[in-house]
């Protein structure tokens, strides 16, 4: 698989996930991938008001959706249409972020079993890194579907 094909495997995945709506298609409607190959993508977002918190920083919990979000293309990018579900996810928190900071998310498979893929996402604002996840998802089924195109 090459990097235009991987990019595409990534694309396709966005495009389905704003089709069907919901939270994910809420928070990255606006989203813009900058880079994939097999098991790296990077992507950008501007924050806006609709992701602060009460103090008006970066809220945490859309800095973990992007940690989710981020991991779950990285792992597209290995040919999957879909990515299986999330077992695990953590994120730290590491330096403030808020409206108009542009966002930039670098996302990498660490390991893609039979049965888990493990992921890495670090979020910078300019130099800053901002927060850095490790999310596992279990992608057993995708890995049939794909198998058995």
């Amino acid at each position: 698989m090459t990097a235009s094909t991987a990019i595409g495997h990534v694309r396709q995945l966005i495009q389905a996930v704003h089709a069907k709506g919901g939270f994910d298609a809420l928070c990255f409607g606006k989203m813009n991938v900058l880079s994939a190959e097999i098991g790296h993508v990077r992507g950008e977002i501007v924050v806006t008001r609709d992701y602060l918190n009460a103090v008006g920083g970066t809220h945490g919990g859309w800095l973990s959706t992007l940690v989710d979000v981020g991991g779950s293309l990285a792992i597209a990018s290995h040919g999957f249409r879909t990515t299986g579900v999330s077992t695990d996810l953590s994120v730290s928190f590491l330096a403030a972020s808020g409206e108009g900071s542009n966002i930039v998310f670098d996302a990498r498979v660490l390991k893609l079993g039979r049965t888990l893929a493990y992921t890495r996402v670090d979020i910078f604002s300019g130099d800053k890194l901002v927060a850095t996840g490790n999310h596992t998802k279990f992608v057993a089924r995708e890995q049939e579907k794909e198998g058995s195109k």
